[in-house]
């Protein structure tokens, strides 16, 4: 213990600066830390251990916080509620490993000291280190969550019933409180979403005080009672009319505040239905007359062509939708589904009546087609909603700076600009402070004193560097339009004072985002961080002859050893891009580091399934007929292995340092038309429409080839030098940065799972096999955006890394190089005294800024797999109805009670296989098998599947 004490010490003392004093103060409350010694390596700083120093009132109520340890993995411990089939269940989580089927096991000990299996997905509510707090841990004391986390003391149940009874106590002597946040939140403060905290704050009377700037509500602070109170509010079964948990509701404790319109549609439906209102019955009438002429297909007949929808029926057809929306969630019932049934159930056209049902409902009364991905307006983020954001952008760009939409710049105004600030350097007199009592802070320069404002002239014209014309390699697909990255190499010679021979490395990046955070890619259409005009146009790296600027990051390699030498970061001018494909690129380099060789990279490649199956959908996934590089240009050839044996030297330093990748693969759709028009109604129907007129979209799904193409590998390792690149350069000039950090695993686990991690991977590709890498999964843990530089573990990279090559796609990306620039131009040379100016974005602004981003990036990860996953899901029901063959080969993962779960190598979904007793037995992670899908339902999504065959 005093080890481990000592380690969260030290990894606390490296990130701890003067300027967070206010956080460090607040995260020590959560923390009882012994520091015994400094000389350990950093591992994670906010795991919670038991500690010896009494608990603090109220230390563990701001569990929500963008850097708080609510975000890390459930550990042994916590006190959490669970979901499952809608019903809430609480408890203390524990842990169980099987070795059998070489995973971790969620496990909980609820009421009694029952347990109770489930996923840790399960888990929407937590609080971090419950039974050590100083109040809990008498009852439950001691339990070494560390050496045994299976393996709790008696009570520990109990002394979870006792906080949960004792919080709905406490709920309900305050309901009057609670149901005033609705009118409060939407009406009064006009909101649309909610925290849990800032629930509780209000019902509490624990809000800020006027004139406190925290808005932490600090002179008062939550209990944990009154938190898990508020929490039970906002998820019991009446309150889920007027707030929905955000799909990241665990760590973040949001919640949507539903319209009053939407709300409205509910409660009147509800009050129909228990009153009998005749309005149901004209309303099923009317739909049971459409649905049986869909089923015979006489959609154009005049009965169907006739009939009109009524305000009563645009109000139940919106209560069905809204059903169809909330109706798939294995955690939170929502009131709907308890009247669906009777509302549906006169029409005797349906079994179990339940999400599916208000699907298929919906298109058999021609409200939606049958391929509606419904994923789209699910997702609590909004896509759609800021296109008139977007337009009104451009038309402001266009009205006060139409110049800056302009694909060239004035290279004469440019020289002129660097001229005039050189003159100006040379000529600054110096400035005497000696009988000033106080400095005054200069502004930065990029910060602009309006947010209407427009820069008039790039604020880094002046100190552009030009890279002439030597060669920049930007390599993408075919398809892509946003190109905001192109790299380069230039060779150093060995020298007396450097004798170790190295290479330049240079990575050029071309530079509404904070509420879309990212570019969504869906298989469906983009929606993108930026307005289109920008991102492929105007700022785009596109090789059409003209001069990009760009902010480039470059590193100096030791040929020998891949270690970084040297870095700089310079705002640049690049004449001559050169644009390939990763295809032709491929086709020249070498593949001795792609696990698996070209033969792997042809596998990939031939893995496409597609619906119809006789009609190939016309994007360029892949290169077009005539490459954009000839293999007979030598030259070129030879640059680009140059690069390909840099970047292999990088990663080899890596692999050193305990990299290591693994691969599951992952499907890629592709649909035609593309994107999918004309976009399906989503109010005002008036009448049914018949889609079968409609072109019902080509699928093609195929494997990703990101581990299976030696160009992409290259173009990989060099985005990580560019993030290495930005590391360095913030923590040399004390800049707030978003770091990417990966924790290493447990320190119980450490040595066995790196012993294991050397062992295994292989030193020539660094990849370690599935079969390998499946034990290892329960103890990786996922990467975390954090102002702390804390390394990333899997990546072998402990300095520190941060995502900057995408800034036309991530809103991270493009705060970093805003902090970027602005630390450029204010540590110009300069004779004045004056103090250096604030970076553009503060600590104290980027740390609620990491939380939005982090909460965003996950919920739009799970909408773009859950988009994916509904087409690939979608192409199976196709040909499950056309009769075709749906057999895949596949590789178990793990056995289950009455199966095992299979990663399909065709396409690389994942599912459960149902298989027979003596099968289950005789089974084993890694063995091959045949598998048949038997059924699927993309809009669960959900595909059942038999055993075929071992291999």
């Amino acid at each position: 213990m005093e080890q481990r004490n000592s380690d969260l010490a030290f990894a606390r003392m490296l990130s701890e600066r003067e300027a967070r004093k206010a956080q460090k103060d607040k995260l020590q409350q959560m923390l009882a830390i012994k520091k015994t010694g400094s000389d350990r390596k950093p591992v994670q700083p906010f795991t919670f251990v038991p500690s010896e120093t009494p608990a603090a009132p109220g230390e563990m109520a701001e569990l929500f916080g963008p850097e708080s340890i609510q975000n890390r993995d459930v550990s042994p411990g916590d006190f959490v509620e669970i979901r499952k089939q809608g019903k809430p269940y609480y408890g203390i989580y524990m842990q169980h490993f099987d070795q059998a089927e070489g995973r971790l096991h969620s496990t909980s000990i609820t009421q009694g000291d029952a347990v109770l299996q489930h996923r840790t997905a399960d888990v929407v509510f937590r609080i971090p280190g419950f039974v050590f707090l100083e109040k809990f841990k008498t009852s439950v004391w001691p339990w070494d969550v560390v050496s045994n986390p299976t393996a709790p003391p008696a009570g520990v149940g109990k002394t979870a019933a006792t906080f949960a009874d004792e919080s709905l106590m406490l709920m309900g002597a305050n309901y009057t409180a609670f149901s005033k946040i609705y009118d409060t939140f939407w009406h009064e403060r006009k909101r649309t979403t909610l925290t849990t905290p800032e629930a509780a704050r209000f019902v509490f009377g624990k809000e800020a005080r006027e004139g406190d700037s925290s808005g932490s509500g600090s002179a008062a602070a939550l209990t944990l009672q009154e938190l898990y109170a508020t929490h039970v509010f906002l998820t019991q079964d009446v309150s889920l009319t007027r707030f929905e948990p955000s799909i990241a509701v665990r760590w973040t404790g949001e919640f949507v505040i539903r319209p009053p319109q939407e709300v409205l549609v509910t409660e009147t439906v509800i009050d129909w239905i228990r009153r009998g209102d005749p309005r149901l019955n004209q309303f099923i009438e009317k739909a049971g007359t459409l649905v049986q002429m869909y089923r015979k297909g006489e959609m154009s007949s005049a009965d169907w062509i006739n009939v009109r929808f009524t305000d009563s029926d645009r109000t139940l057809i919106e209560f069905v939708r809204q059903t169809a929306f909330k109706g798939y969630s294995d955690l939170f019932s929502t009131p709907h589904l308890t009247y669906l049934p009777r509302l549906l159930r006169p029409l005797d056209a349906y079994g179990d009546i339940d999400g599916k049902t208000a699907f298929d409902f919906l298109n058999e009364i021609g409200i939606w087609p049958s391929w509606y991905n419904m994923e789209i307006n699910r997702s609590a983020i909004n896509l759609s909603g800021s296109l008139e954001e977007e337009h009104a952008i451009m038309e402001r760009i266009r009205k006060l700076d139409p110049a800056c939409l302009k694909k060239t710049f004035d290279e004469k105004k440019l020289a002129h600009i660097k001229q005039e600030s050189a003159a100006e350097k040379a000529q600054a007199p110096v400035q005497n402070h000696s009988t000033t009592s106080k400095l005054e802070r200069p502004r930065n320069p990029m910060v602009l004193q309006s947010p209407t404002e427009m820069y008039r002239r790039d604020p880094c014209d002046s100190i552009r560097h030009d890279f002439g014309h030597q060669p920049i390699y930007a390599i993408d697909d075919p398809s892509a339009s946003e190109l905001d990255d192109a790299f380069s190499i230039e060779p150093v010679p060995a020298t007396a004072s450097a004798p170790t021979p190295s290479t330049w490395v240079h990575v050029h990046m071309a530079l509404l985002a904070k509420e879309r955070v990212q570019t969504a890619y869906l298989p469906d259409r983009s929606w993108t961080m930026l307005p289109r005009a920008l991102t492929e146009e105007t700022m785009s790296l596109k090789n059409d002859g003209q001069p990009k600027k760009v902010l480039t990051f470059s590193c100096r390699i030791s040929n020998d050893t891949g270690e970084i030498l040297d870095s700089k970061i310079v705002p640049g001018i690049v004449r001559n891009v050169v644009t390939l494909n990763y295809d032709d690129v491929d086709e020249v380099l070498s593949w001795d580091r792609v696990e698996g060789g070209r033969a792997e990279g042809d596998r990939v490649r031939s893995s496409v399934m597609r619906m119809p199956e006789d009609k190939v959908v016309d994007r360029a996934y892949y290169r077009a007929s005539k490459g954009s590089l000839r293999a007979d240009d030598q030259e070129q050839v030879q640059e680009l292995l140059r690069l390909q044996a840099v970047a292999q030297t990088h990663a080899d330093a890596r692999l050193k340092k305990g990299a290591f990748n693994f691969n599951l693969g992952r499907p890629s759709i592709e649909l035609a038309p593309y994107p999918i028009e004309p976009v399906v109604a989503e109010s005002g129907w008036s009448a049914p429409t018949d889609f079968s007129k409609w072109q019902e979209p080509q699928i093609n799904c195929r494997l990703d080839p990101g581990f299976a193409s030696p160009s992409r590998l290259m173009v990989a390792e060099y985005m990580v030098m560019a993030g290495r690149v930005a590391a360095r350069f913030a923590q040399h000039h004390s800049l707030p940065i978003m770091y990417r950090n990966q924790p290493p695993p447990q320190e119980k686990y450490r040595a066995q799972l790196e012993e294991l991690i050397r062992t295994k991977t292989s030193l020539q590709t660094g990849m370690l096999s599935v079969v390998d890498m499946l034990p290892l999964r329960p103890y990786i843990s996922g990467a975390e955006i954090s102002t702390n530089p804390l390394g990333h573990w899997s990546m072998g990279i402990q300095d520190g890394y941060c995502k900057v090559t995408s800034p036309l796609r991530r809103y991270s990306d493009m705060v970093s190089h805003w902090q970027i620039k602005g630390a450029l131009l204010s540590s110009l040379p300069s004779s004045s005294s004056l103090p250096s100016p604030p970076p553009v974005f503060s600590l104290e602004t980027l740390i609620p800024m990491t939380g939005l981003i982090r909460d965003r990036e996950r919920m739009l990860g799970m909408l773009e797999a859950r988009s994916i996953k509904f087409w690939l899901f979608e192409m199976l029901r196709r040909r499950l109805d056309a009769g075709l063959d749906n057999r895949f080969e596949g590789m178990v993962l793990n056995p289950t009670a009455d199966g095992y779960n299979v990663l399909s190598t065709k396409l690389s979904f994942q599912t459960v296989v149902k298989a027979d007793a003596d099968v289950i037995k005789e089974i084993k992670v890694g063995d091959r098998v045949v598998f048949e899908v038997t059924s699927s339902v993309p809009q669960r999504p959900y595909v059942a599947a038999e055993h075929i065959a071992r291999l």
